[in-house]
């Protein structure tokens, strides 16, 4: 049925945003018009990239640091 059956998404996470993170993803929403869960995926996917390439760090509590790191997580 599908060509690739590994594209099939079938993993299923959930997510707890605080109010303020949920009215940006809502603001994305209304701005683009995609649903959120694809917005979601899509904003992961990006940083997610990034942070194995190296062009965006994340910090053991999370923060986000743009630019080439040397490592993961970074030590403050």
């Amino acid at each position: 049925m599908y060509a690739d059956p590994s594209l099939i998404r079938d993993v299923v996470i959930r997510v707890r945003l605080n109010e303020a993170e949920s009215d940006l993803l809502q603001a994305i929403h209304r701005l683009t018009g995609h649903h959120k869960s694809t917005l979601l995926r899509d904003l992961f996917v990006s940083g997610a990239t990034k942070v194995l390439a190296g062009d965006m760090d994340i910090t053991a509590s999370g923060e986000v640091i743009e630019g080439p790191q040397k490592s993961l997580f970074v030590q403050r």
